[in-house]
This record gives C-alpha cells, sequence and structure tokens, in this order.
C-alpha cells in the first residue's frame, strides 16, 4: 500500500493531497461521484481551490483517485486476512466478518457502489478497477491452489475458477448490506464455505471436532 503522509504536510501534519482524496472519498459517499466538485472537496479539506487542480490535474482525475484511495483503506483488512490466513477459506470468512464489524454504509462501502456504476461509462476508472479485480483474483487463486494440495480444499476444486466466485460473493454481500442492512451475511457464507472444505477437514460438513466439548458440557 503507499503511503503518501510523507511530503507535503500541512498544518495539521497531513499532507494535502492525502486531506483532498479523503475530502473526496466523504463527499462522494454523502453526495455521489457529481457532487465532487473541486470547490467542495476544497472546502471540506480547508484548502485553496487551485490545488485540486495542481495535485490531480482534473475533477474526473480527483474522483479517480478517491475511489482508489477508498478501495485502498476499505479492503485492505480483508484482502490480507484472506490472502494470509493459513486456510484460504477461514480468511474470507474472517474478511466477511470485518466488513460486517465495520457497520453497514461505510463511507468507503458507498464509494465504492459509486465506483461499480461510473466505471461502466469511465474507461479509465474501469481499466484501473479490472487490472485491481484480476490481481486478486490471481493471488486468491494461488492460494486456493496451495490450499487444495494440502488437503483443506475439495480435490474437486478449480482454484481459478473459484476465486473469481469468491470474490463477486464477497462483492455481492456488501452491495446486499448495504441495501438491506438485516442481511445474515455470516450464516449463508459458513454453510458455503463448509460445502468447499475437503472431507474430514475442519469446519467440512461432517466435522466432528466439538463433540468432545459438549460431551463434557452434558
Amino acid at each position: 500500500m503507499t503511503n503518501e503522509r510523507g511530503t507535503g504536510m500541512a498544518d495539521d501534519g497531513v499532507p494535502t493531497r492525502i486531506r483532498l482524496l479523503e475530502a473526496a472519498v466523504a463527499v462522494m459517499a454523502e453526495s455521489g461521484w457529481s457532487g465532487v466538485t473541486s470547490r467542495v472537496v476544497a472546502e471540506r479539506a480547508r484548502a485553496n481551490n487551485a490545488l485540486v487542480h495542481y495535485y490531480f490535474g482534473s475533477v474526473d482525475a480527483l474522483r479517480r483517485a478517491a475511489v482508489m484511495h477508498a478501495v485502498e483503506l476499505e479492503l485492505a483488512g480483508p484482502v490480507e486476512a484472506i490472502l494470509q490466513k493459513p486456510d484460504v477459506l477461514d480468511g474470507v470468512a474472517d474478511a466477511v466478518r470485518v466488513l460486517i464489524d465495520r457497520g453497514p454504509g461505510s463511507a468507503g462501502q458507498r464509494v465504492l457502489v459509486e465506483a461499480l456504476m461510473h466505471g461502466l461509462r469511465d474507461d479509465e476508472l474501469r481499466e484501473e478497477s479490472v487490472r485491481q479485480i484480476r490481481m486478486f483474483r490471481e493471488l486468491l487463486s494461488t492460494r486456493l491452489a496451495e490450499n487444495r494440495a494440502a488437503g483443506l480444499l475439495r480435490a474437486d476444486a478449480d482454484p481459478a475458477g473459484l476465486a473469481v466466485v469468491l470474490a463477486a460473493l464477497v462483492d455481492g454481500l456488501l452491495l446486499h448490506v448495504l441495501i438491506d442492512p438485516g442481511t445474515d451475511m455470516t450464516a449463508p457464507m459458513t454453510g458455503l464455505l463448509a460445502l468447499l472444505r475437503a472431507p474430514g477437514a475442519p469446519g467440512a460438513p461432517g466435522d466432528h471436532a466439538d463433540e468432545g466439548d459438549d460431551d463434557d458440557a452434558s
């Protein structure tokens, strides 16, 4: 992840460019894509209007940069959870829990929805989104292949195809929670992931790892 909090420091210790990005994310979450203007963002960031064009060149470029900034901040934790867990399916479950714990409708989540809509009409935004999605799928596919070789994932699972499905599933669940905050994400995800596990693996259907605890309690 890029750390831009090193140069161009403003009076409050945050670089002006970062303040403009964070302001643009907040405005886009509240008012949508078209609500992001140089004047509104500059006022929110307590910066000179001309600095928007100095740092980004145009308002559209600022909007695209704000989307990428929001994506990076919103998905960094969930993506790390997915890719760093020894069992990648546990990582997917943890990523869903992270998104749930943040609560529906965070600024970053709303900006992600704006990005989905405007990526259909903005070639540059779509190309960057495609690059990030494909990179994540490739990383996820590699981890799934490793888990299959280790006997954690069903032997008949296709890592590349499953990576596409799981990435789309997380995005889809996020969208459903934004629309219907009462959506139960945990139980459906847990049930689905159990079906993907190799027979006998922890968490697979028929796994009796917790039965001893039940017997002790009785």
